[in-house]
């Protein structure tokens, strides 16, 4: 008798496929992407040299007709099958195709420009047919203000590298460089060309022919494209500028900053898409891309020859390094964001003038950081008062405050006469700034300013009538005598008309220090014309100490209580 049990309808253990991996097969089916890259490197490897035309050509029909092969696999299988898991996947991947196919004939464009003409024209027309044929064949509607971007976004691919033909016999000029550069500022163009399509909302491609929900479709293509600039512009400064024989080694014009154009127009787009989607996770993106653009500019340069000289051509053409550049263009989108009502963007915006601060027209990096600049200084303090009045924010106006002093006393600031003014000027905003918080916000904060603000200017008229402090250069000498009454008359009359005592007390202190220092400056100068003043005055006080000694031995009572008590008992009897 067999002691095993078989059961029907089951398959062995030895030959069955795990379920999970049964699953992850069949939903995400990598073996499309394998098979594109093992053809793309056979056809590489076979015919990757170009050396002559009809090499170009094999390579250029072999990516064409296994392009059109994936292209007709994904119209069959909608069409027959309805898998479009599946079909997205082949679709991306003949766009990718097609633009890898931009970037196959770079070598042979520099080496020949006419033959490397023809294939970008070629591969241009092919993509424009193969991209309308797909989405014909497959019944995907992609509407007009989304069909254009694509199709613009193809011809920049395929025919900006044509627009450099005139210049590669000249790599060394400067003309080129700023060719290379534009490829960026040329993408970014056509990200924006999306706005209008943004604006009509996902309600405009919802009825496109297939089971995907908005976002997927069309952004996962769009997406794609995004991508690609970033890889093309790099791959254009590497095939296209050849001018070894000049610099003494091969070129590379490319730097981080060169993506800032397109990777702020991308943030304009996604900006848009989170404002009339209602998608906070799109907006917060938007706010992080330009940061991203910021870093980029700031990171990555190189001491090589070509790329110093390039860089200084762009410094000297726009008046300012890239990181500067691009942080106010940073700058610029966070304020329109904030107008915008956008969460975070008031936030973002100060970072970025708080960066502009430090950051001038000459910083390339990190270690060219600048003292602080008063105009974005200025605008930091603009900012944080206009919130703290919004919100009724007494540390937001007092932050503000700092800021507008750090602008006034900062190096290069607002024209003070001298170094020693920026210490004064400095601090006597820092004390006005504490007391206006202090008299328009009645709260806990407003009134912690308040008290700051009276403490600041007692230290202020004891360091005057004390004359630890002196006037700055050109600052009349009589004002340290009239300094400590005119603080203490303004900080009484303050203290009455907001009804606090603390600023009254304050300004008491204030008088009794001056009357004391008055007092000691005039007995000082009398004991110049009375030489044995000291004793007289020490003898006097031994006086009043004996006087009080007797009163008190007679038992004559020295205290406000003791009368008190004594009336009291006169009065009962």
């Amino acid at each position: 008798m067999n002691t095993h049990d078989a059961r029907p309808g089951r398959a062995p253990a030895t030959v069955a496929v795990p379920r999970w991996l049964a699953r992850r097969i069949c939903t995400s089916n990598p073996f499309y992407i394998l098979s594109a890259w093992l053809v793309c490197m056979g056809l590489r490897v076979s015919f990757g040299d170009q050396v002559n035309a009809s090499q170009t050509w094999a390579l250029f029909g072999g990516m064409a007709g296994y392009t059109v092969l994936l292209a007709v696999t994904a119209c069959l299988l909608v069409r027959r099958v309805g898998v479009w898991d599946d079909v997205r996947t082949i679709m991306l991947l003949v766009v990718l195709l097609l633009l890898a196919i931009s970037a196959t004939f770079d070598d042979v464009f520099t080496r020949d420009a006419a033959r490397g003409t023809a294939c970008y024209l070629a591969g241009w027309v092919f993509a424009v047919a193969v991209s309308e044929g797909l989405l014909r064949g497959s019944r995907l509607a992609l509407p007009a203000l989304f069909r254009g971007p694509y199709h613009l976004a193809l011809a920049l691919f395929f025919l900006y590298p044509v627009a450099l033909a005139p210049l590669l016999h000249q790599p060394e000029s400067e003309i080129l460089g700023w060719a290379l550069f534009g490829f960026s500022p040329a993408a970014g163009l056509v990200a924006l060309a999306l706005l209008p399509a943004v604006r009509r909302g996902r309600a405009y491609v919802r009825d496109n022919g297939s089971p995907w929900r908005w976002g997927w479709y069309p952004w996962t293509l769009f997406g794609l494209l995004a991508f690609a600039v970033v890889a093309r512009s790099a791959m254009l400064c590497w095939s296209m500028h050849h001018a070894g024989k000049v610099y003494g080694a091969e070129p590379y014009l490319f730097g981080g900053y060169f993506l800032a154009p397109f990777l702020l127009a991308v943030a304009i787009v996604l900006m848009e898409i989170g404002i009339v989607e209602r998608l906070p996770g799109v907006r917060f993106a938007a706010l992080v891309l330009p940061a991203v653009a910021t870093v980029l500019a700031a990171y990555g340069h190189r001491p090589e020859y070509a790329y110093q000289e390039f860089l200084g051509r762009f410094e000297g053409r726009l008046g300012a390094s890239p990181l500067h550049l691009t942080l106010a263009m940073t700058g610029l989108f966070y304020g329109v964001a904030a107008l915008r009502r956008v969460p975070l963007a008031i936030g973002a915006l100060g970072f970025a003038l708080a960066g502009l601060a430090v950051v001038g027209p000459e910083t390339r990096d990190l270690d060219g950081l600048v003292a602080g600049r008063p105009l974005p200084l200025l605008a930091l303090a603009a900012l944080q008062t206009a919130i703290g009045l919004r919100d009724r924010s007494a540390w937001r106006c007092l932050v503000g405050a700092a800021f507008l002093t750090a602008a006034v006393v900062a190096p290069s600031g607002l024209g003070l006469p001298s170094e020693g003014w920026r210490g004064p000027v400095g601090f006597h905003l820092m004390i006005a700034a504490a007391l206006a918080v202090g008299a328009a916000f009645d709260d806990a904060a407003g009134r912690t300013a308040r008290a700051a603000g009276a403490g600041m200017a007692v230290l202020a008229s004891m360091g005057a009538t004390s004359g630890m402090v002196q006037p700055p250069d050109g600052f009349p000498t009589w004002t340290l005598a009239a300094y400590a009454p005119v603080v203490g008359l303004a900080l009484f009359a303050y203290g009455l008309i907001l009804r606090d005592p603390l600023p009254r007390w304050a300004a008491v202190a204030i008088g009794g220090a001056w009357l004391a220092s008055a007092g000691w400056r005039g007995y000082d100068s009398l004991r110049a014309l009375v030489p044995g003043l000291d004793y007289i005055a020490v003898g006097l006080a031994f006086f009043v100490a004996a006087v009080l000694t007797s009163l008190v031995k007679a038992g004559v009572p020295l205290r406000r209580e003791a009368w008190a008590d004594e009336k009291v008992q006169d009065a009962l009897g």
